[in-house]
């Protein structure tokens, strides 16, 4: 009796639809399913009819040659999954077109699981290592469950590098934003601009197209300031654009900014979100009241990234503490995204601080001056971020890795830089040249590009040699910590091999401070 072909092995173990599935949010990830073979799109959308991830479904694009699936990648940026078969108008059609995503479209959020009904054409180790690609599937094995489970992991790890995306697009508006309290000395252009920057704020995370994420455009609210008991509106937008110089208690003010005002609070900074609005109050060393009036649902992440922004504004009105209390701020949310990454990798996040210190620490040893100490510093605490795209089973793998599943480790590197490379942020610019080039090593043979001595950047020699000692001198859970000796005996070793010489030299002539930090920060 002849072999099920590969579509009628999917159909014949579909797993029944759910009795119990999630809400549906309404909100469809975007898969391309790109095959030559039209029962196999049929037989797809069939088995994955049911399919939700979060209370999200599915949005099917069909392709059925290379050609056709790189045009769609092109012309849409949200493409959550492609499940692409190799061979299709050519026998490399398929590996073709993850070339062109990866290399060209330089995408690097798409997930690309690579399905085959000929594995002798393109094996499966040969194509792990040379390309790209997230999975790797013979069609002659691939079973309903198996492939939902496989396009399930997929979108998640589409999700949070989604996430991940649009934290560091929210961060670096904040930050950006902020740089434009300078440009103000008229108290109403700095109202002005204020307002301006929050309304960018809380409407940036719609063009993400994330689940959950306001499906418009709100620009209600203002901000009204008062050196006596009378608030009067400066600037205002939307619905109180018109309502300038007019005292806030002439306005029929809703019922959430009546009971906001009703607190009084005498905090520095208060800041609350209710179902129908942000509200936040600042009082001033220069004894004034000012208060930011924002109407509207704001999703979540929004209203962290308003409340970072709302704190940074009450640093610029104060302007005696401005500088310091800025990069503090910045610190604090690029800290927090090391950390991120570090539980992750199932660590503290103490290895995030003591890796900026010490990099902080040698900067300065190296005579690079305070402000170049204090990026290299930031910038060093998100070098692993690339890691949010590892899986896992494979991240946190207690044993010995394979050499796929190293392969597939390595490739932090670059997801790291390709997260980090497109920011107008000198912070990030050098976070990103960091993360690319962490694994490089001083005399070759490192990882990405194998580049070797001063082709490394200086930022990311130094980098290494701190998060090589910081590794070894603490325990993780596939291994104890080294003794001390035993580290430096390594350090002296690799001088000149996978460290910068001089940095070597100056690292052990500082020893003791090093190890300082190590104690002032020691693992939960």
């Amino acid at each position: 009796m002849p072999e099920n072909k590969p579509e009628e092995r999917l159909l014949r173990f579909a797993p029944a639809a759910s009795k119990a599935a999630a809400q549906d949010s309404g909100y469809r990830y975007r898969v391309v399913v790109a095959d030559d073979d039209k029962d196999v799109h049929t037989v797809t959308q069939l088995v994955l009819k049911n399919f939700q991830f979060e209370g999200a479904g599915i949005e099917f694009i069909d392709t059925y040659t290379g050609e056709e699936t790189i045009q769609v990648l092109k012309e849409n940026d949200d493409i959550a999954v492609v499940l692409l078969d190799v061979v299709m108008e050519e026998n490399t059609s398929g590996l073709d077109v993850v070339d062109y995503t990866r290399n060209v479209l330089k995408n690097d959020l798409t997930r690309i699981i690579l399905k085959t009904g000929q594995p002798g054409i393109a094996p499966e180790e040969q194509v792990i290592i040379n390309y790209d690609i997230n999975d790797y599937k013979s069609k002659a094995e691939l079973t309903a469950q198996k492939f939902t489970t496989t396009l399930y992991t997929a979108i998640r790890n589409y999700r949070d590098l989604k996430k991940l995306a649009s934290q560091k697009k929210g961060l670096e508006l904040v930050i950006e934003s902020s740089s434009e309290f300078y440009n103000y000395n008229d108290l109403k252009d700095f109202f002005s601009g204020l307002l301006l920057q929050l309304n960018r704020i809380r409407n940036f995370h719609t063009e993400a197209r994330q689940p959950g994420s306001i499906p418009f455009y709100n620009t209600d609210g203002f901000i009204a300031y008062s050196q006596t008991d009378e608030l009067v509106i400066l600037s205002g937008s939307g619905l109180y654009e018109d309502q300038e110089d007019r005292e806030l208690s002439s306005l029929d003010l809703k019922k959430e900014l009546k009971d906001f005002l009703a607190e009084k609070s005498e905090k520095a900074l208060t800041c609350k979100k209710y179902p129908n609005s942000l509200i936040a109050s600042y009082r001033g060393y220069d004894n004034s009241h000012n208060l930011i009036y924002l109407e509207g649902r704001i999703n979540d992440i929004n209203e962290g990234l308003i409340r970072l922004y709302i704190s940074n504004f009450g640093f610029a009105f104060d302007r005696l503490f401005m500088n310091k209390k800025m990069i503090g701020g910045m610190k604090q949310i690029i800290m927090m995204l090391g950390e991120l990454i570090e539980y992750r990798d199932g660590e503290t996040g103490s290895h995030v601080r003591r890796v900026s210190e010490m990099v902080h620490l040698m900067a300065g040893k190296a005579g690079r001056s305070d402000e170049e100490c204090d990026d290299l510093s930031i910038a060093s605490m998100v070098h692993d971020i690339g890691k949010i795209a590892i899986d896992d089973a494979i991240l946190r793998k207690p044993g010995k890795l394979t050499k796929e599943e190293f392969a597939i480790i390595k490739n932090h590197t670059s997801t790291g830089y390709a997260i980090l490379k497109d920011s107008s942020i000198s912070t990030i610019k050098t976070a990103a040249e960091i993360a690319l080039n962490h694994h490089e090593k001083w005399a070759g043979g490192g990882y990405p590009n194998n580049i070797k001595g001063e082709e490394i950047p200086w930022s990311a020699r130094l980098t290494a040699l701190v998060d090589v000692f910081d590794a070894l001198a603490n325990k993780r859970y596939y291994k104890d910590a080294w003794p001390e000796q035993e580290i430096f005996d390594l350090l002296q070793k690799e001088k000149g091999v996978a460290f910068d010489p001089e940095l070597v030299d100056l690292f052990l002539e500082n020893r003791e401070q090093i190890m300082d930090i190590q104690k002032r920060y020691p693992d939960a």
